[in-house]
């Protein structure tokens, strides 16, 4: 009788006991990314910009510069290609299959775009030395600003993984730029002092 009533205990603990083991699923996919907060999607926006606009930049010195900075160009151009690819791998896993464009805040920043859009267009009328000295100075001004921008994102960012993104790879690139920009302009025979 008392193996009867353990069987029959069994028989009903069974069932409770492979549901609890469902409730776990085994699987070998890594656990879904987190979506992404607004204030992480502005900062992506902004960096997928920031890298447009630095290649589209670098492609205009291609034609324009003297060879010591189409050298430069290329190396931006490069740079900021794979920190996009990377940027855009990054916001898929995330879930963001688009990357919205990036939207001034404030006036400031409207004005900011406004004069960086005439820059480029001023830079496009240059060619040789005059191209180098407007090109190396946008680039030594445009790399700092951003860094400053940077050190901001790494702060508020609330995705840990693009606090890292940010701290490990996109901010030495831009500091590595902002410093050859620099030595470029000290290496110039024109270069304003």
């Amino acid at each position: 009788m008392k193996l009867r009533a353990f069987a029959i205990i069994a028989a009903l603990a069974l069932p409770t006991l492979a549901l609890a083991d469902n409730k776990t699923p085994k699987t070998d996919k890594a656990p879904a990314a987190a979506k992404l907060s607004d204030g992480d999607v502005k900062i992506i926006s902004h960096l997928h910009h920031v890298n447009q606009m630095e290649i589209d930049v670098g492609k205009v010195a291609q034609k324009a510069g003297t060879a010591s900075v189409k050298s430069y160009s290329n190396t931006l151009e490069k740079d900021h290609q794979s920190s996009d690819k990377d940027l855009t791998a990054f916001a898929k896993k995330h879930g963001l299959t688009t990357i919205p464009a990036d939207k001034p805040e404030t006036d400031a920043d409207t004005q900011e775009q406004k004069d960086m859009t005439a820059q480029v267009a001023h830079l496009k009328t240059l060619k040789g030395a005059d191209f180098d000295k407007e090109f190396l100075t946008m680039m030594v001004t445009g790399h700092d600003k951003e860094l400053v921008r940077i050190d901001v994102s790494i702060n508020t960012a609330d995705d840990s993984d693009l606090q890292t993104m940010l701290t490990s790879s996109v901010k030495p690139m831009l500091q590595r730029h902002a410093d050859q920009a620099r030595d470029l302009q000290q290496k110039s025979p024109q270069a304003s002092r």
